[in-house]
Order: structure tokens, then sequence, then C-alpha cells
């Protein structure tokens, strides 16, 4: 039990942090133009969404 609780918690704060980096990618200077957000920034938000919502789910579960 109290494994599922730290894996869903490691996987809430990676997906945050992977939806964070992805969304900030060209300010903090990884990604190319400021105008345009890429197709690898919207694939890392969306990633980073789903594994934070499937850490929630399995943080929840019981």
């Amino acid at each position: 039990m109290e494994r599922k609780k730290t894996i869903g918690i490691a996987l809430i704060v990676g997906g945050i942090i992977l939806l964070i980096l992805s969304l900030l990618a060209d300010v903090l200077g990884v990604g190319g133009n400021l105008a345009v957000f890429g197709w690898k920034q919207i694939l890392g938000a969306v990633v980073g969404v789903v594994v934070a919502v499937a850490g929630a789910v399995l943080l929840r579960r019981k």
C-alpha cells in the first residue's frame, strides 16, 4: 500500500515537472522561436498531464 502511494506521488510530481518544462521550453532557451508553440511542446504537455493524472489515480486507489 505504501509503495503505491510513493509511486503515485512520484508520477504526479514528474508529470507536473514535465508539463511545466514543456510549457516554458521557449522561455528557458530549450525551445525554438518564442512566437511558436511547437508540436514537441504540445506532446510534452499532454504526456505530462497524462502521467500526473495516472499518478493521481494510483494514489486514490486503495
